[in-house]
């Protein structure tokens, strides 16, 4: 009995099923690793939020103090943005922030 030539061009070999199985099997890794990185980047940003609560309710710290320690470098940058479309924030300066907020070294002449 001959098979039909789009039936044997359907069948896959052995070492590209295995190929194709390992790099599956690699993805999913990947995407299991990401996910337990998101929640455990979730859970120690929420245990920081309840540390420095504490700390604000004992009085160690200042509540205003607390919500510059809690402000991420994103919600800052966007915050600066706003502030140079409202013209309260000169561009140089906003540019200079930024810098700071992500740890870039300035760069000499001023620019």
């Amino acid at each position: 009995m001959a098979l039909s030539p789009l039936v044997t061009l359907a069948r896959i070999d052995d070492e590209a099923l295995v190929l194709m199985l390992g790099l599956g099997t690699l993805a999913l890794v990947f995407y299991v690793v990401h996910c337990v990185r998101k929640i455990l980047e979730t859970r120690a940003r929420e245990q920081t939020k309840r540390e420095i609560a504490a700390y604000v309710a004992e009085g160690s710290i200042s509540p205003q103090d607390a919500a510059k320690m809690l402000m991420s470098s994103s919600e800052a940058a966007s915050q600066i943005a706003d502030g140079v479309a409202w013209g309260t924030v000169k561009p140089e300066k906003a540019e200079m922030l930024i810098r700071a907020l992500g740890h870039e070294p300035a760069s000499k002449g001023g620019k």
